[in-house]
């Protein structure tokens, strides 16, 4: 029997997780997915807010704040790069301004600190590929950026280091409570545990329906589509840069990415299915066409990729941060929507918290820290050098674009959260993301994890489940690795 167990490994039960690692408690993190991240914190716009936007008084904005403030030494302990470049919320008018001036004192109250209203001629001097159209804009210098399913990962390799278990591929299907213990039973096994903390995103309604059919509580997923540009227009913008916000978010967006990308998006549809991360012709017109208002010079001809990405909007108006007191013991992190991602770290120790007060649980006397797998176009021309005297694997650049060589892709396979298929190698060495979008790289990945899984090609999958990559017999000679 376990003490805790995690439903969902995005960004907030990963995080809960290795929280949870530094103490003297067992742990096991269940995820219905075969990787992690694959919902929301796969797919954002990976933006660390100042926290300007949320309601005072509210969860959101509580968290925003402490959230941000936690994110520089988070990352430097998970060794995730992240960046405060800065926001730019544009007024275009009298009364955007007045917005703006209800933002800044939001702000304020909030805790945000060093907020600056700018006139057009200094915007401009600053970001010359601004509408010069603008008036007035808020700058909030402490808005960053970051990698969130980066950092998911290392957060929940750091965690499994630690002495959590993770299962993957497992979906919950049923929990029941006996004395004061619960069943959580998953569509391969059961497990025993003391207490659950449900992260499952999109689908934490459907978790507390398992406990209470009729608990008033829906998630309406609300799709997000977004276009990345290449490289080649890394220098476009230095921040990020908002439009005024409106009731269903804070708008289409441009904002450069930590790896030299610019991010345009995203939009907001409410949808039906859960699932669909479909892209369509409106919801990129209405990217460009929102875009240009923000900024018109945009290098659409410099588009290497388009996805979506789905939020989880809920019917509360706060994050659903609660203990349902027909179910003691069960910790809902629910309908956590925008400023999730940059509330996260806060949310994570307010789980801790709870259990403190569940439990006297004592810090572990060694804790090991993140050790990061080596970047291969990160090191010197000496490193390199004398990694590939040890091992010419290292010489062998497998992803072009983004620079990444075959001893990274096999580090990844064999690292404490496995990769297992083509998106689990992308989120953690880049190798696919670049220009080519792995047209490239992608043929010899399948060849090193047909190598290092010891599976024949055609069993290769894009992202687990039965996205196979290949379809019939393998037409290459397949031989079984010959291992000592």
């Amino acid at each position: 029997m376990e003490d805790v167990i995690i439903i969902g490994g995005g960004i907030i039960g990963s995080l809960i997780a290795r929280e949870l690692s530094f103490y003297e408690i067992s742990v096991l993190l269940l995820d219905k997915e075969e990787d992690i991240p694959m919902g929301s914190t796969k797919a954002n716009s990976a933006i660390v807010h100042a926290g300007y936007d949320p309601l005072p008084g509210t969860l959101k904005a509580k968290t925003n704040v402490e959230g941000n403030r936690l994110y520089k030494d988070l990352c430097n302990e998970l060794k995730v790069p992240f960046k405060r470049i800065g926001a730019y919320v544009l007024a275009f008018n009298d009364e955007e301004l007045k917005i703006l001036l209800e933002l800044k004192e939001r702000g304020k109250i909030n805790g945000v600190s060093e907020i600056q209203l700018l006139k057009r001629e200094e915007i401009l001097k600053r970001e010359p590929n601004i509408n010069r159209e603008v008036k007035y804009a808020l700058f909030f210098p402490t808005s960053g950026i970051t990698n969130p399913f980066l950092l998911t990962i290392h957060a929940l390799e750091n965690a499994i280091e630690n002495g959590v278990q993770v299962k993957l591929g497992e979906e919950v299907i049923g929990i029941e409570k006996k004395d004061m213990v619960y069943k959580v039973t998953t569509n391969k096994s059961k497990y025993y545990c003391k207490y659950i903390i449900n992260c499952a995103g999109i689908y934490a309604d459907k978790i507390i329906h398992l406990l209470d059919p009729d608990y008033p509580f829906a998630i309406t997923p609300r799709k997000g589509e977004y276009l990345v540009l290449d490289k080649k227009a890394q220098n476009f913008v230095k921040s990020t840069i908002f439009h005024v916000p409106t009731q269903k978010g804070k708008g289409v967006l441009v904002t450069p990415t930590v790896d030299g990308n610019i991010l345009l998006g995203p939009t907001a549809e409410n949808i039906a299915n859960k699932e669909d991360k479909s892209t369509s012709m409106e919801g990129l017109s209405e990217i460009k066409e929102k875009v240009k208002k923000l900024t018109p010079n945009v290098p659409f001809t410099l588009v290497i990729n388009i996805f979506s990405g789905i939020r989880a909007s809920s019917t509360y108006k706060d994050f659903f941060v609660q203990e349902i007191p027909e179910f003691k013991n069960i910790l809902h992190f629910a309908g956590i929507d925008s400023p999730g991602l940059t509330s996260a770290p806060s949310l994570a120790k307010m789980a801790v918290e709870w259990l403190m007060e569940k439990e006297n649980i004592k810090r572990k006397r060694n804790i090991k820290n993140f050790e990061k797998i080596v970047a291969f176009k990160e090191l010197t021309e000496e490193e390199k050098e004398n990694l590939i005297k040890e091992d010419p694997r290292w010489g062998h650049i497998i992803c072009r674009c983004e620079y990444v060589s075959e001893m990274e892709v096999r580090n990844a396979i064999n690292s404490p959260l496995p990769a297992r298929n083509l998106e689990a190698i992308k989120k953690r060495t880049r190798a696919g993301m670049g220009r080519c979008q792995g047209a490239f790289c992608s043929y010899h990945i399948m060849k090193i994890l047909s190598d290092e899984l010891e599976i024949p090609m055609n069993m290769i999958t894009l992202r687990g489940g039965k996205s196979f990559l290949l379809n019939g017999e393998n037409k290459v000679r397949w031989k079984y690795a010959k291992r000592s």
